[in-house]
């Protein structure tokens, strides 16, 4: 133990006394290990940490599957549908029915939204969720029962009731509803995110009849289920069962559409809750162990010139008595002491950095409220420090061989002085270059599809159109001249240019519906919104061919006018023109196409976009896309009173920006470009040091032979030649290398982990150059610095 004191002591005297090269390795190493933390945490979370409820692994998520003409989509539920496999016996234990829902509090002065889900009792009970104050719901509060109770989460009794309490058993005004408050959860609680990520601020109970016939004419991804099987029924035969049930249901109707069908596909609530982020985790973290490598990589050529300046010390050290493993003792002890240091910097940054990029990250992984500094990753960190700590001693020790340091003190002279070897140097070369390019080629396949998303064209106007929902409060009117009115009263505004009436904003198309053709043929399942006369020309989204459509005369008179989309009057009417077929949202109720509007881009998960869309006309409803004068911005405030003039009652329920909107709609591909873009730089930084070091190491030791090419006459432009040629053939296996190993990582990630990985042409056309470029630099940078001074220096100084 004495010994091992010593060494450490010894370690920290030789390192103070080198800061650059200290300071070096301590940010190489600092940096990768923060990058490797926050990705290993991401990958525990998402794939490996269990989910906090009881019999997490038996719960399954109750997805449905509809097929259309033999095409098969999945997401979208139907309650009636979900209402028959709750009311099950045989195949499931336990269920608990959910739907979203989302309303304003009208006991507070600022009305806010209190987004949520109308739950079933069973929720309670099977994810065992803690209380704080309250109670959860009980048997007599389930669906038919007609009861309105309410659980609130800890942050809105915080937010919204200021963590009073008394508000257990007082009643609450939701939309226009009375809701008793009967429980608040505890604070650590977190929702299963089967509806993606949001904050769940309430849990409202079923307060709508709600039977096997009641529902099945709605169709949405807003209603879900969570059960239980029976101990001895698979998911496999739950599937099939319950599937063929709520499908004989479905094609009972008298209205079903002709060539359509509907399914079970129950899947695992971790499975449901993953879904692909899965797939994005796993890229972070073969891109953050490949940079792991690269920084390896690029600290050995540091420890190998360390152990080489060592050397004489080592060879007194051996000459008096020291064995091999003291050896390797002295330098694991300064590798120790500079992995220690770096990996408590990295923890650091690392959990700065997910402070940072916790609420981004939130829209492109799942549970990353749990996102911090926990003990696998810290446990993780250091272990892989001291891992490293090992190699580089090994490596360095090994370097210089124990039986040749006794005759290191009998030796002086030109020539024998201690080198790196040249097929280490050439191999450390190659393993950068590899590494780098491999990495590189893996992280354009992802930024690719990122930057395509962030620079494509919406197609629609973003900059200056603003979109308002407006809430009616207690309105029982007509609403098409209420939303007339308002209308009228938007547009007098003196800032305001223009108003339309549109049910949702281009962004907001989640929505879709069927279509059929004149003889009620199916034709699929198409997004759909709803327009006025003036929203297309609003929004920017001129006819390609036809017109708008016609003037809205009263609620009793809309126009039977239907407009496409360029893609779907493609896919229907080939060359033909589209204007004056006849199309049909419902079936037995013909549209007459007026016009085709160009595609719009409206970006989601999804690697491609939707193109195919048409548009009925608006009918009614307190909702407007609004443009401004240029230089001119209305507020809320103003909006406000614009709409009390209209009627008391009316309030904004949400006001934004189709820009703002849309930045949104893109903030997961940002991060991804971001993330990707920070690893690639990474990645090129470290490896373009590490490569510039160990050939400036080779040029350095070839200065005397450099310096006799030129002192006999050797044109400088002759001599950059050919230590460029000699240094790039490296380079040249090390690029060959990347492109196997990425073609490895392909098939591993496309073939075992079933990852989708897209490959592009493009990528190999960008990421081969700014290799080679950047090794060519690395390469050419230190052979002119010996060139272009004094060869005779080169020679006096052998």
């Amino acid at each position: 133990m004495s010994i091992i004191k010593e060494e450490f002591k010894l370690a920290v005297s030789s390192l103070l006394r080198l800061p650059g090269f200290s300071l070096t390795v301590i940010t190489t190493l600092a940096v990768t290990l923060a990058a490797l933390a926050v990705v290993l945490n991401i990958n525990y979370l998402v794939l490996t940490k269990p989910l906090p409820y009881p019999n997490a692994d038996k719960i399954v998520v109750t997805d449905q599957s509809e097929t259309i003409n033999g095409e098969t989509q999945y997401g979208f539920q139907i309650l009636s549908a979900q209402y028959h496999i709750y009311q099950d016996e045989q195949y499931i234990e336990q269920m608990a029915l959910m739907s979203l829902y989302s309303a304003k509090l009208r006991d507070l002065p600022d009305t806010p939204y209190l987004d949520g889900v109308r739950v079933t009792p069973e929720y309670f009970s099977m994810l065992d969720v803690p209380m704080h104050l309250g109670r959860a719901f009980n048997q007599q509060e389930t669906i038919n029962d007609k009861q309105r109770v309410l659980v609130l989460s800890f942050e809105a009794w915080q937010t919204h009731f200021g963590a009073d309490p008394k508000v257990i058993g007082t009643y609450t005004t939701i939309a226009n509803d009375k809701y008793q408050i009967i429980g608040v959860t505890a604070s650590h609680f977190n929702a299963p995110e089967v509806f993606g990520n949001f904050s769940m601020n309430a849990w409202f109970s079923f307060d709508q009849e709600i039977s096997r016939t009641s529902s099945w004419g709605s169709i949405t991804g807003g209603v879900n289920g969570i059960a239980i099987l029976k101990n001895d029924v698979s998911l496999k035969q739950a599937n099939i069962a319950l599937g063929d049930q709520i499908n004989q249901l479905y094609q009972s109707r008298d209205d079903v559409a002709a060539n359509t069908a509907i399914g079970a596909r129950f899947i695992p609530i971790k499975q449901k809750i993953v879904a692909d982020s899965g797939e994005m985790a796993l890229l972070l973290l073969a891109g953050v162990i490949t940079l792991l490598f690269i920084a390896v990589t690029n600290i050995c050529n540091l420890f190998l010139a360390r152990a080489v300046q060592k050397k004489r010390v080592m060879a007194i050290q051996a000459a008096l008595g020291a064995k091999t493993h003291h050896i390797f003792l002295g330098m694991f002890s300064e590798a120790m002491l500079l992995s220690i240091l770096a990996c408590i910097f990295g923890l650091l940054i690392a959990g700065w950095s997910m402070v940072w990029l916790a609420s981004d990250l939130q829209y492109m992984f799942p549970r990353m409220q749990h996102l911090t500094l926990d003990p696998v990753t810290i446990s993780a960190s250091v272990i892989v420090s001291i891992f490293i700590s090992i190699v580089m001693a090994k490596l360095a020790s090994q370097q210089v061989p124990y039986k040749q340091l006794n005759q290191t003190l009998q030796s002086s002279g030109k020539g024998t002085g201690a080198q790196i070897s040249s097929l280490t140097r050439n191999v450390l070369v190659a393993l950068q270059v590899g590494l780098a390019t491999a990495l590189l080629l893996g992280a354009t396949t992802v930024l690719s599809p990122a930057i395509n998303k962030l620079v494509k064209d919406a197609g629609f106007n973003t900059n200056s159109v603003n979109y308002l929902r407006v809430d009616t409060g207690n309105l029982s009117d007509d609403f098409h001249n209420v939303a007339q009115q308002i209308k009228s009263q938007l547009k007098s505004l003196p800032q305001v240019e223009d108003v339309a009436l549109t049910r949702a904003s281009p962004l907001q198309m989640g929505w879709e519906n069927y279509l059929y053709d004149e003889n009620n043929e199916m034709l699929g399942i198409v997004s759909v919104s709803f327009f006025d006369e003036n929203c297309f020309a609003l929004l920017g989204m001129p006819m390609l061919e036809g017109r708008s459509f016609s003037s809205l005369q009263g609620s009793e008179n809309r126009p039977q006018e239907i407009i496409i989309s360029k893609a779907l009057a493609e896919r229907l009417f080939k060359s033909e023109s589209a204007i004056g077929k006849t199309l049909q949202a419902a079936p037995n109720e013909p549209l007459t196409v007026v016009g085709v509007v160009n595609n719009i881009y409206v970006p989601d998960n999804r690697d491609s976009y939707a193109e195919e869309r048409y548009y009925l006309p608006f009918e009614a409803g307190p909702r407007f896309a609004l443009t401004f004068k240029s230089n001119e911005i209305v507020d809320k405030t103003q909006l406000l009173e614009a709409l009390k003039e209209v009627n008391p009652q009316l309030s904004i329920a949400y006001f934004e920006t189709l820009e703002n909107m849309l930045t949104t709609r893109l903030r997961a591909s940002k991060l991804i470009a971001i993330l990707t873009m920070s690893l690639i730089v990474l990645a090129l930084s470290l490896a373009a040091a590490g490569i510039y070091g160990v050939l400036s190491y080779s040029v350095q030791m070839r200065r005397y032979e450099l310096g006799i090419h030129l002192s006999l006459g050797a044109h400088t432009g002759q001599v950059i030649k050919m230590v460029l040629k000699q240094s790039m053939q490296p380079v040249v296996f090390g690029v060959l290398l990347g492109g196997v190993l990425a073609g490895i990582g392909y098939l591993i990630g496309t073939r075992l982990l079933a990852i989708q990985i897209t490959g592009e042409i493009s990528v190999l056309l960008l990421a081969i150059p700014i290799m080679v470029v950047i090794s060519v630099l690395a390469c050419y940078l230190p052979v002119r610095s010996v060139v272009s001074s004094d060869p005779l220096k080169a020679l006096r100084n052998e």
